[in-house]
């Protein structure tokens, strides 16, 4: 079990938004489009990479635990589609997920290694359904 704790604090310029966890800062922004400065990601990109990065983690992790494992190549490709509402409301409607991976395992040892990476991933689980 884990707790997370990220500040976020809205900067006097646009859109900026400064966050800091742990040992870490990090810049969210809109596009110039939706009246930021479009000096970082924005929030929904910043979660899809958070899925995309998760599931990489998760793989690394099952990686490390397993000996007969050797991961080659990780890549994940994660696109997302939001949905305006008119009571000026929005939310990520739909999430589509990409693994490009090559091991040493086998065709079926591995297609499990791939269910395996994405029911660990404790973002992706999150956001399920």
């Amino acid at each position: 079990m884990g707790k997370y704790i990220v500040h976020s604090t809205l900067r006097p310029l646009g859109t900026q938004v400064m966050n800091r966890t742990g040992g870490h800062t990090f810049l969210a922004d809109e596009p110039a489009a939706a009246k930021g400065t479009d000096a970082a990601p924005n929030p929904v990109q910043y979660l899809l990479s958070a899925v995309g990065s998760c599931m990489s983690v998760t793989a690394r992790d099952l990686e490390n635990k397993e000996k007969n494992l050797t991961i080659k190549k990780f890549q994940v490709d994660v696109s997302g589609e939001t949905t305006s509402y008119q009571d000026g409301s929005s939310r990520v409607t739909h999430i589509d997920i990409k693994i490009a991976a090559e091991t040493n395992l086998s065709e079926a040892d591995h297609a499990f290694f791939l269910k395996e990476v994405v029911r660990k991933c404790t973002v992706h689980e999150s956001l399920v359904g």
